[in-house]
């Protein structure tokens, strides 16, 4: 058994109908993987086979066997993803034919590198006619992948060719590249079914990620939310599966009526599903040329979707060509970027090219500046140059997930890139910035902190949110705070932005109206009246009022019980003790015995009381208050 958990490998079948894929893969596994009652009626393959066996060295594989009927290409191109290499079966006595020739196509666009070409069939025909068999194949696999490939002969039935297989299966699995094990969790769901007394279950082919009994899983789209009860691999109950292997999951939390093929399986937030994106296009040479506004199928994973293209720089893509365009579809689709894509005419429904995935829920115009060049960079892939570009483009801080929305790159990359780059400025709140952009925005709020202190010398400074309705109101807090705190400047002190040089000005020279307003706040005691009120009857106006208030309060002079009322620090200091005092002697009063010992009404005992609560001097418990540490 533990041969089945090291490196695994997948191999899969493709080729024209009845070129013997099915009883290749029941010869090296055992098994009919023929499932449906219409497959074993009509004689071929609709839907995916999956299956196991175990090579000469001992090692478990899997093998995907796919429908080769051109009306079961989608079934096909869901199970391509999956594959770490192929054996494309060439019936000896017909050759090369027209599904043998778009199955090569498919796998070459999805990204398929391994394999070898499987002839069967070859005691149908004459000895001396396989070398033309084999000359006509090579001619087909030229500029392929498979150009190079071994070619093996093999009789399904007698078994003739199939050690010779077995081997080449061998030394292929050798080179198959290591999946993410230890990447976020992706599963594209091909099966979904119900067993008797354990429920729903999916399969499919874990792209990365090590799944666990017990883990909290989301299905997208849709963002439904299920755990896994169990797992199998190669039919053997596990506790655990790794990216690479075929993976039965039990799952709980769900009805099966609510998935379906072409969904993933996957960590919570860490896929998403998108009608909109840009992709990385080649069109084969057989296909037609391809106008703006196209609609086309796209099979990505184990999903098949309709949208369509809009080329960035051409109104019309020619056959053989490659361009980037823009992918509008009809509906959502999972995936992240890099992923390959197969793309099939809408009628008649023939493939004619495929692409890669570049950016996600990106929306570009054809005049936008540098366009082209942004999209090469975004193709590429290169984190650096694509956090560059982005922040090229931007005048003000953007936070780390626009930019990695923007880029196509995930957090964790920009994070790194931005903190490794000597010319980006990070933080705080994972904003970034262009270094060269901070000038400018530091001397707009130089000049308008100068402003502000030289009308109002009284305040400690200006109100972070004040700042940003004033200087750049379309921007967030935290953006204003990354200028804040890169600007040399300018500093911050508790909810106030100032010029790091400035203090409050002496009372000089509003020294008598500043004792007017104490006076008269506190001659009002806890029976305060509405600044407004107050400030006609001082005949002052509302910002120096306010200026004198808060003067006030960063002296302790006065304390605010809301945005239109103030107490005098001796009128609060009293209400505290009475309150406190008579707490002591009775545990606990409620809101109306305690305005009995403030004599005032209860809105006002209410506010002096919240005052009190946010101090942690008293609790409240229901209507009543007691001591905290009473």
């Amino acid at each position: 058994m533990s041969g089945i958990y090291t490196r695994p490998v997948i191999f899969g079948t493709a080729g024209h109908i009845d070129h013997g894929k099915t009883a290749l893969t029941q010869r090296l596994t055992g098994v009919n993987t023929d499932r449906l009652p219409e497959e074993k009626n009509r004689g071929i393959s609709i839907d995916l086979g999956f299956a196991h066996f175990t090579l000469p060295s001992g090692r478990h594989a899997a093998l995907i066997d796919v429908p080769g009927h051109e009306k079961f290409i989608r079934n096909m191109a869901a199970g391509v993803h999956g594959m770490d290499g192929v054996m494309l079966v060439v019936a000896a006595d017909e050759g090369v034919m027209p599904q043998t020739r778009e199955h090569l196509d498919i796998l070459t666009l999805l990204g398929v590198q391994t394999g070898l070409t499987v002839i069967t069939k070859v005691d149908l025909v004459e000895p001396e006619w396989l070398p033309i068999v084999d000359d006509t194949v090579k001619e087909a696999l030229m500029g392929s992948f498979l150009e190079k490939s071994p070619r093996i002969f093999v009789d399904s039935l007698s078994g003739r060719g199939i050690d010779e297989l077995l081997e080449v299966l061998d030394r292929l699995a050798k080179e198959v590249p290591t999946k993410d094990a230890a990447g976020f969790v992706r599963l594209p769901i091909d099966r979904v079914f119900t067993v008797r007394g354990f429920g729903t279950v999916v399969t499919g082919t874990l792209v990365s990620g090590t799944l666990q009994n017990d883990m909290s899983l989301e299905i997208v789209p849709g963002n439904l939310s299920v755990r896994v009860r169990g797992l199998e691999v190669h039919s053997h109950k596990v506790s655990h599966a790794v990216a690479g292997q075929r993976v039965a999951v039990n799952l709980s939390g769900l009805d099966k009526e609510l998935m379906h093929r072409g969904q993933i399986l996957s960590e919570h937030g860490m896929v998403n599903a998108y009608d909109v994106m840009v992709g990385e296009i080649r069109l084969l040479p057989t296909s037609p040329p391809l106008t703006q506004n196209a609609r086309v199928h796209i099979h990505c994973g184990t999903a098949e979707v309709t949208g369509r293209l809009y080329w960035y720089d051409r109104d019309e893509m020619q056959p053989g060509a490659e361009a980037f365009a823009e992918l509008r579809l009809e509906s959502l689709l999972p995936v992240i970027r890099g992923d390959r894509f197969l793309i099939r005419s809408y009628s008649p429904v023939v493939t004619i090219g495929g692409g890669r995935i570049i950016e996600l829920d990106r929306h570009h115009k054809r005049k936008e500046p540098e366009l082209m060049h942004y999209l090469s960079l975004a193709a590429r892939g290169h984190p650096e140059e694509l956090v560059r570009a982005v922040l090229n483009n931007v005048n003000h801080p953007v936070s780390v997930e626009d930019v990695a929305r923007r880029s196509a790159l995930n957090v964790k990359e920009v994070i790194q890139t931005c903190e490794q780059a000597e010319d980006v400025l990070f933080g705080p709140d994972d904003y970034v910035l262009h270094q060269a952009r901070i000038s400018s925005l530091s001397h707009q709020l130089l000049q308008f902190l100068t402003d502000y202190h030289h009308g109002h010398p009284l305040r400690l400074g200006i109100e972070r949110e004040k700042l940003r309705e004033s200087l750049w109101p379309r921007w967030s807090v935290k953006q204003v705070l990354f200028v804040v705190a890169h600007s040399p400047d300018s500093t911050t002190e508790g909810e106030w932005v100032r010029l790091v040089d400035f203090r409050p000005s002496g009372p000089q020279p509003w020294a008598s109206e500043i004792e007017k307003v104490y006076q008269a706040i506190k001659d009002y005691g806890l029976k305060p009246v509405a600044t407004d009120v107050l400030r006609e009857e001082l005949d002052i106006s509302a910002d120096h009022f306010f200026d004198i208030a808060e003067y006030l309060i960063q002296r302790r002079q006065i304390v605010r019980l809301d945005e239109r009322l103030y107490l005098a620090d001796v009128v609060f200091k009293e209400a505290r003790q009475k309150v406190v005092t008579v707490l002591e002697h009775e545990n606990e009063l409620s809101t109306g015995q305690l305005r009995e010992v403030l004599g005032t009404n209860r809105r006002f005992t209410v506010l002096v009381l919240e005052l009190l609560d946010s101090l942690r001097v008293t609790r409240r418990t229901g209507d009543n208050r007691k001591l905290i540490n009473g």
